[in-house]
């Protein structure tokens, strides 16, 4: 009879379960005794869910900051597109704007992703200084700037969301150590009350499970469904 829990159980959900356990085990005073390893087990899911839920932040604030620093970058990489064009006489075609951004423009430039606009904006920045135009060197400078910072930003936000992966592991851990103590208070449940299924049920059953038994008994069997009645056969 042993109950089983979704495998895409959540940390939350686990934590319901466990919970309801403990009460269900501790109103018999004889069970009571058996409430002391999900304890455990809920103690473990709340560290559980409170690193997972710091790893998700910290995800999200890294995501944040990428995003912002995306924009400055953005920003910077326009700045100095729109003064070599000026610098170029406003024709595409001559130089310093020609080697900047005869093969990519800034605006196709700001829908990279921040790993390449790191190493364009790398690249960019070193052919504007070779240049030497006082016009673009605060420009450069700006472009410098953002550069290493949007590409640092990047770089932790990818290692942050390969740890926050490592959650789910510990949640299917847990999982499979919430269904191994299901097994194990069954067997208790029964030795301590022998062929109590109804026992079992009302303390380990989860919650969807037993309102949809209660159900069942409170509508009573399904009505016998009659075939149809068959037609008089029509006269010769």
């Amino acid at each position: 009879m042993s109950y089983r829990i979704p495998d895409s159980a959540s940390l939350e959900t686990l934590l319901d379960y466990v919970t309801d356990v403990i009460a269900g085990l501790e109103a018999v005073a004889e069970l009571a005794v058996l409430a002391a390893p999900w304890r455990t087990l809920r103690a473990d899911l709340r560290q559980d869910r409170d690193a997972r839920d710091d790893a998700r932040w910290t995800l999200r604030a890294a995501q944040r900051k990428t995003a912002v620093l995306d924009v400055q970058w953005d920003r910077a990489l326009v700045d100095l597109s729109g003064r070599a064009f000026l610098a170029a006489g406003k024709k595409a075609g001559l130089e310093p704007y020609a080697s900047l951004f005869g093969g990519i423009s800034a605006d196709e430039a700001t829908r990279l992703g921040p790993h390449k606009a790191a190493a364009l904006g790398t690249l960019v920045a070193e052919k504007a200084k070779a240049f030497a135009n006082p016009e673009l060197t605060a420009a450069v400078t700006a472009l410098e700037a953002a550069t290493p910072a949007l590409e640092a930003a990047a770089a932790v936000r990818d290692d942050v969301a390969l740890k926050a992966q490592l959650h789910e592991i510990t949640r299917l851990q847990r999982h499979l150590a919430v269904e191994k103590q299901i097994a194990l208070s069954e067997v208790a449940v029964l030795t301590v009350f022998p062929g109590r299924s109804d026992l079992v049920r009302a303390t380990l059953a989860p919650e969807r499970t037993e309102r949809a038994a209660k159900a069942t008994v409170a509508q009573g069997p399904a009505p016998e469904v009659q075939p149809p009645a068959m037609a008089p056969t029509p006269a010769a």
